[in-house]
């Protein structure tokens, strides 16, 4: 059976929530995400087409084999970054400005590798062995340093016999590598692939292996592929750029044409004390037959959309902003985004209480909406008596017996004679859905809420609160919001369902990030205070009513 996340599991119960709302109209509404473009799974079993080799013929260097494995340190201003002689791959890309879930700087190169191959390894499709054995060759480095300063170029040679093979790398004081590679085979220059290999994001969370995910662009959208639904080898070309991605964090291969293809295969790692194997996707690009320039740049960090524009601006082909996905109602996620962002830099410089701001003013901006929703419920209470005994007198037909209609015609005779639209309790909510939706993936999916404190006991907002705090307190709030505000529906069950929903909310919200239970506090508690307003102002109402109906009545006598 599938696991769904908290976040996943709060949708849900939102959803069915609202659907309990307005079962009473018999109005219902589905939603689903398109489905993902197709791509090709070529079999195994069949190999592609060797390259043509290049009319040219390249003269060989000089004999080059390293005698024993060093491992050079780049430092830049954003990452630390050690590489190895032996195949002239990544061992470690640390980045300094982030950390783990134990406090230590974030590495996101897994353990997994020294099972499964590291960063930066060589992909031959016509020729494993042959990778094989430059991925574990002595390659000899172009410095003698241990560590080196960046802005600096590397580069790691490698010939033995007919094969010869160069990575140069050039490290900026950014997320962004340059990398140009060249493999020559008696001479000839081949095409060849560039891997991540041995899983990536980070390692120190127990869910870092089910969010990881292979994301790529084409000419016409993004696509993203979870680890966890690819049980074969896939591939799609044409491609903007690829690689691994997890909720906050990126490695993406930016090839300089869309010439280039995706190469996604699963591997099977057992981490040490585990009892189950795990699923790690190793990720390859590669450049198509006949074409053997190998130049890319790589993008190694934060998914902060400040770093992607940089990067890649938003008015670009393919612009990288893509990566922070805010779902469904991005329109509404961004600007939230960027209004708590503004809070964040010019009013308080404290996450938690840009969120408690925010939600304030987003509360706010929506209460006529409520106010709307409210006024329907007083008047569908107010005739409520009147619709009990209509459905009574038609409850003993069937569902589908013609009679049936005449019912419909007495309740819609009823709305009009009072003035009442039996949806409109219902559309102010489901104008609600959206925010409510965007809020969560602003929460969930933006880096700046990664271990962001608030205050006291809550140090992490992308975290469930450690002490179950605010999940209790947000049950509270919300069982008072309910008993203050008045039932829409008539049927008893309905309204016991409805009763019990804070709980059924409460017992969710407590693994859910603290972030969004303080959203859906804040949110209560402005709720509450509006609905004393509206409900002060409806016994005013009913006050003046009365008044004037027992005047009508003296007149009249």
């Amino acid at each position: 059976m599938a696991e769904f996340s908290p976040e996943k599991r709060i949708l849900i119960a939102f959803a069915l929530s609202f659907l309990v709302l307005v079962l009473w109209a018999r109005y219902a509404q589905k939603k689903f995400p398109p489905p993902p473009p197709a791509v090709t799974a070529p079999s195994e079993k069949v190999k592609p087409a060797a390259p043509p080799p290049l009319a040219t013929k390249l003269p060989m260097p000089t004999q080059k084999v390293g005698s024993e494995e060093r491992e050079i340190a780049v430092e830049t201003d954003v990452a630390r970054v050690v590489l190895s002689t032996r195949g002239a791959v990544v061992k470690s890309w640390t980045l300094k400005h982030y950390k783990d879930a134990r406090g230590a700087p974030l590495d996101l190169v897994h353990a997994a590798a020294q099972q499964l191959g590291y960063p930066l390894s060589l992909v031959l499709s016509d020729a494993q062995a042959l990778a094989d054995t430059l991925n574990q060759a002595l390659f000899v480095a172009s410095t003698p340093e241990l560590t080196v300063q960046a802005p600096v170029e590397l580069s790691f040679e490698y010939s033995y016999k007919d094969i010869a093979t160069s990575k140069r790398l050039r490290f900026l004081n950014n997320y962004v590598v340059e990398l140009e590679t060249q493999v020559l085979a008696a001479g000839q220059a081949i095409p060849h692939g560039v891997a991540w290999r041995g899983g990536f994001g980070d390692a120190s969370l127990p869910t870092t292996w089910a969010d990881t995910q292979v994301v790529w662009r084409t000419p016409n959208e993004i696509v993203r592929r979870p680890a966890r639904k690819i049980s074969a080898t896939e591939t799609a070309s044409g491609i903007a750029y690829a690689g691994l991605e997890d909720r906050y964090f990126a490695a993406i291969f930016l090839p300089p044409t869309t010439t280039f293809r995706l190469t996604a295969r699963p591997a099977q790692w057992t981490p040490e004390g585990a009892e189950k194997p795990q699923t790690v996707i190793n990720v390859s690009v590669e450049s198509p037959p006949g074409d053997a320039s190998r130049h890319l740049r790589l993008f190694i960090g934060p998914k902060a959309l400040d770093v992607l524009e940089h990067i890649q601006p938003p008015t670009s082909m393919r612009p990288l902003n893509e990566l922070v996905d805010f779902g469904w109602f991005a329109l509404i996620a961004k600007p939230l985004f960027l209004a708590m962002r503004w809070i964040y830099n010019h009013w308080i410089p404290n996450y938690g209480w840009a969120i408690v701001l925010l939600t304030v003013i987003i509360n706010m901006g929506l209460f006529p909406l409520k106010w709307k929703s409210m006024l329907s419920a007083w008047k569908m209470q107010k005739i409520a008596p009147q619709l009990r005994a209509i459905q009574e007198k038609y409850k003993k037909y069937k569902f589908n017996d013609p009679r049936k209609q005449e019912m419909q015609k007495e309740l819609m005779a009823l709305y009009r004679q009072h003035g009442v639209n039996p949806l409109g309790g219902c559309f102010p909510l489901l104008l609600q859905v959206p925010f409510f939706y965007a809020f969560y993936k602003v929460l969930v999916v933006s880096i700046e809420m990664r271990h962001a404190p608030w205050f006291g006991w809550i140090q992490d907002l992308s975290a469930r609160d450690p002490y179950y705090i605010l999940p209790i307190v947000m049950t509270a709030t919300m069982y008072i919001s309910t008993r203050m505000t008045p039932m829409t529906t008539t049927d008893p069950a309905q309204q016991k369902l409805m009763r019990l929903m804070p709980l059924m909310f409460g017992v969710i919200f407590l693994t859910v990030s603290a972030g969004l239970v303080l959203y859906w506090f804040v949110s209560n508690l402005v709720g509450i205070g509006q609905q004393w307003w509206i409900n002060r102002q409806q016994q005013a109402r009913a006050l003046a009513e009365k008044a004037a109906s027992k005047r009508k009545k003296k007149r009249e006598t």
